[in-house]
């Protein structure tokens, strides 16, 4: 139950103002003299806030540029003050209406009606925000208290910081109870003093929370280039003022190339659907309204990006890229990029993981983004320019995911309009695994290939020869860790742990008989060791504990299990350093060989492979350790097959890049 009464002589808001005291016996337009002499102390307790409203700004704007929503929740006039800036952001910036949320304490009646006792609920704030499916690490919270006490905002912020949402306290009192319980990432300050009447904080407190949050949600959206200079580009010309504003902005971005009556204008805005921006683009570059909307996509709808394209693409006309291709490998563990000119001028880029299924399309697209820049940053023939001004002679991405039929839709789309590129025509999208046969593509009698792919996982694909071209006939193995995987890193570091936690039992037991201790296994010993180095403040005994508990730092659940998933893999390398000098090992690997080598014979007997007219193709971070591949290589020998080449790719989008660019100069 919250208390019943409430001590509120610290707090600068709750104080009589001695400048006030005599209100009720001056004129009326001394009365208005003092009410606004003390407003016009208001700004003033802003300006000290300044470095948090900008902190706050650039860290909400990233998590709102990813997909992120903003929530503010407050009671009384900090409610209400919340309700009206979320409300103006949708008509003004046309952002999505559910993109920025307003809650009050006591719900929608509270707006127009005062429910005072609802602020007293620390617990409805988490229901509230509940029925929004509030998404950790993504989305944000601005909590609005005058007084810095409000249980219902406390509450909040406590319960969107414990989820590892950004979280923002907007408070007119310093110290406050947020402060004190440090649930804001951020806290605005504004210490605005005494009210006129005691205790009314809809007045200077209620003047200094609307002052910080339009500068907070203001400076959001000219982030995200929902701006041209201090021109509102991204208005809807929804009513007659607003067909009048968008005209005039228009006239003014478009300078002498808008020479257009104000009936062309309203139909350039109809064909762009109302889009101030898209007709700008369409104006001043004067192309249509489909490409001008592909170019806004491809900027991330800053019109001043189009803007900078379009006059590189102009300086650099005279470029001549018939001879450039572009190759991505897009994996689950890492994004790779390589520009190759026919010239043999290289250059690369590398991203984080890429797997849409666990990433999302937008992640993977904006990473794919920085490693075709990097990779064209980084290579002589395209230096100095953005890459999508550049028109590849050929271009293959390669996305791990890809695989997903109702997905690929929307990976080609997306791919489609990041390198202006037609799937089909310049433009190959395949999984991430079929960048890998290209190797043995120089290879005349070469029929048909066989990927094996041992890395944290394992998997085997089947591959038949078409006119030059690889193209996947089966598959074997990839079954994941749950049921699968064996032979990989994380089968490896499976089994090792069960041998040295097996060790680590019987050890506890002989202690706890009172038993001598014994040493461990050589291989039991070199993995807690191992897991000693990395995870210092791991309990000694309690290797189990150290395995399958994930960091501390907040994580969605799919994060946790890969890394956990990461965590066993990364044992492989210890297993590996000990095959051949200890038997526990050996034995490991030896059987880690024999399953992938299963993989293989059990395509090549199923797709009737003849291993003298086939390539084996070797790829993954544990294919690169020599011994283990020869052991694999080996147990698939003795099984009867010997392939006429055995490729080991470490560079797959290289060998793509090579690929298309052989291709295009057999065209020519």
């Amino acid at each position: 139950m919250p208390p019943t009464t409430v001590e509120l002589g610290g707090l600068q808001t709750e104080n009589r103002n001695p400048r006030t005291t005599a209100i009720d016996k001056v004129s009326t337009e001394e009365l208005c003299r003092i009410l606004h002499q003390e407003d016009c102390r208001v700004p003033a307790a802003i300006t000290p806030c300044l470095p948090d409203i900008a902190g706050a700004i650039d860290a909400l704007a990233e998590k709102v540029g990813r997909g992120g929503r903003v929530f503010y929740i407050g009671a009384g006039t900090s409610g209400r003050l919340g309700v009206l800036d979320a409300s103006e952001i949708p008509p003004t910036y046309s952002a999505p209406s559910n993109q920025f949320i307003a809650l009050i304490a006591g719900g929608d009646y509270a707006l127009r009606n005062a429910k005072e006792g609802a602020e007293d609920d620390r617990s409805a704030a988490k229901t509230d925000l509940d029925a929004f499916n509030i998404k950790a690490g993504l989305d944000c919270l601005i909590g609005i208290a005058s007084s810095g006490r409000t249980p219902y905002v406390l509450g909040g912020l406590e319960y969107a910081r414990s989820i590892g949402c950004t979280t923002v306290g907007v408070v007119c009192v310093q110290p406050s109870a947020i402060a004190t319980e440090g649930n804001a990432d951020f806290l605005v300050s504004a210490v605005t003093g005494p009210e006129s009447v005691t205790g009314s904080t809809r007045m200077k407190a209620g003047t200094a929370t609307k002052l910080a949050l339009n500068m907070i949600s203001t400076g959001i959206m000219i982030k995200l280039g929902k701006t041209y200079g201090n021109l509102m580009v991204d208005l809807k010309a929804t009513n007659i003022k607003l067909q009048q504003r968008a005209r005039n902005i228009l006239r003014a971005i478009g300078g002498q190339r808008c020479h257009h009556s104000d009936e062309d204008l309203d139909g350039i805005l109809a064909a762009a659907r109302g889009s101030t921006k898209v007709a700008a683009v369409v104006i001043v570059l004067e192309v249509d309204v489909a490409e001008a909307e592909l170019r806004l996509e491809r900027n991330n709808g800053v019109l001043a990006q189009v803007f900078a394209e379009a006059e590189t693409e102009s300086s650099t006309g005279n470029n001549d890229d018939s001879g450039i291709v572009l190759c991505v490998d897009a994996g689950g563990t890492s994004c790779k990029a390589t520009v190759l000119s026919k010239d043999g001028a290289v250059g690369t880029g590398i991203g984080g993981p890429c797997n849409i299924t666990s990433n999302g399309l937008d992640a993977c697209l904006s990473t794919i983004f920085k490693a075709i820049q990097q990779a064209t940053d980084s290579c002589p023939a395209t230096k100095g320019r953005r890459f999508s001004s550049i028109a590849f002679a050929a271009a293959w991405v390669g996305i791990a995911g890809y695989d997903r039929p109702a997905l690929q839709p929307l990976i080609d789309s997306g791919l489609s309009k990041l390198l202006n590129l037609k799937v089909g025509v310049g433009l190959d999208v395949t999984a991430d695994i079929d960048l890998l046969p290209v190797a043995s593509a120089s290879e005349e009698n070469v029929e048909s290939a066989i990927v094996l792919v041992a890395g944290t996982g394992s998997v085997s694909m089947s591959f038949r020869k078409e006119n030059g071209r690889f193209i996947r006939t089966s598959r074997a193995g990839g079954w994941g860790y749950l049921l699968g995987d064996d032979g990989s890193g994380y089968g490896i570091g499976r089994e090792a742990l069960r041998l040295a936690l097996r060790a680590s039992d019987m050890s506890r037991m002989r202690k706890a008989a009172g038993a001598p201790s014994q040493p461990l296994p050589p291989l039991a010993d070199a993995i807690l060791n191992h897991f000693k180095e990395r995870f210092p403040e791991a309990e000694a005994d309690d290797l189990l504990s150290t395995i399958m508990v994930p960091s501390s730092a907040p994580q969605q659940p799919e994060d946790a299990v890969m890394d956990r998933t990461s965590r066993i893999a990364g044992v492989a390398k210890t297993v590996l350093a000990l095959a051949g000098v200890n038997e526990d090992a050996e034995r490991i690997i030896s059987a880690g060989a024999d399953r992938l080598a299963e993989l293989v014979t059990l395509l090549a007997s199923s797709q009737g492979i003849e291993p003298s007219k086939a390539s084996l193709v070797l790829a993954g971070g544990l294919m690169q350790d020599e011994g283990y591949r020869k052991r694999v290589v080996g147990s698939v020998e003795k099984a009867g097959y010997k392939f006429q080449h055995v490729q080991i790719v470490d560079r797959p989008a290289m060998n793509g890049a090579q690929f298309l660019l052989q291709s295009i100069q057999k065209l020519q």
